[in-house]
Order: structure tokens, then C-alpha cells, then sequence
């Protein structure tokens, strides 16, 4: 298993500061490979350590052009997109989602980390105890470079819900 690769794997079983160990001796020993940067500014926003991970958004969208420095707004604005969207869903989505409380949070937490869920996931399910539908802000930012692409993926996130 290459260096990346055992990154991913520790980042995915919520070894976040491990992690994020690996992925700066990568970047040490690849300073120009961008997925190595890409993986750096993931696992540093899930550290705590959003200049790091700024940073190393930069440096990966430098080196390549599947890379992009991530859109950042305010939480204010983003749950101003999630209302727009799902004033546009499909009369099928808002059917499914019309007793469904839609929440934002940043990005998911250790415990969500560790019961499974990817830290790179755009949204979380549940139905239990109550319907709630979970979307995480940052990872939809980290894949988008504008307010236009935000908001078209948080709609698409939603619809998919």
C-alpha cells in the first residue's frame, strides 16, 4: 500500500491526527504530486487546522487542474442555499423530504467518523429517532469553485436524499 493509500485508510477509520502525520510526510516526499496536497487540505479542515488546509487547497489546485481551491461561505448564506433548493426539488424529492428536518454542520464528527461514515461524505441520512437529513457544508465547498456550482451540488445532494 502506497503512502496515499494508508492515509486515505487512517483518515477513513477517524485516525484523524495519524492521518494528518502521513499526509504531511507525503507531501514532504511528493511536494508535487497535487493529490497528496488534496488529501493534506481535507484531512488538516477534519484536524482543526483550516489555514493548513487552505494552504494545501492552494498548492493542489496549483500543481493541477483537477484540483480547485474550495468556495467558502457563511453559514448564514449556506442555509440560505439550502432553502433555495428545496423550494426547486422535483415533486418526487419533496415528497420524500417534506417531513424531513435538513440540517448543516460543517463536516462529520469523530463519532460519525468511526460509526462509518466517510469524512469526505456531502450529506448523512437519518430516520431515527426523528427523519433528519444532515449535509455538510465544507465538504460541498471543498468540491466546488463558486456559489453557482454550490449551489447546484447542494440541490443535487438534496434531491438525491
Amino acid at each position: 500500500m502506497d503512502l496515499l493509500q494508508s492515509t486515505r485508510a487512517l483518515f477513513v477509520a477517524g485516525r484523524v491526527h495519524d492521518a494528518l502525520e502521513s499526509a504531511q510526510v507525503a507531501c514532504e516526499r511528493t511536494p508535487r504530486s497535487a493529490d497528496a496536497w488534496a488529501l493534506l487540505a481535507r484531512v488538516a479542515r477534519h484536524a482543526g487546522l483550516p489555514a493548513t488546509s487552505e494552504d494545501a487547497f492552494r498548492r493542489a489546485a496549483a500543481l493541477s487542474t483537477r484540483h480547485l481551491v474550495p468556495i467558502r461561505v457563511p453559514g448564514a448564506e449556506f442555509e440560505l442555499l439550502i432553502a433555495r433548493a428545496r423550494q426547486t426539488l422535483s415533486p418526487d424529492a419533496h415528497r420524500r423530504l417534506r417531513s424531513t428536518e435538513i440540517e448543516f454542520q460543517a463536516i462529520p464528527d469523530p463519532a460519525d467518523i468511526l460509526s462509518g461514515i466517510d469524512p469526505d461524505a456531502l450529506s448523512r441520512r437519518v430516520r431515527e429517532p426523528r427523519d433528519r437529513l444532515v449535509i455538510f457544508q465544507e465538504n460541498l465547498e471543498n468540491r466546488c469553485r463558486d456559489r453557482e456550482e454550490l449551489a447546484q451540488l447542494v440541490a443535487r445532494v438534496m434531491s438525491r436524499a
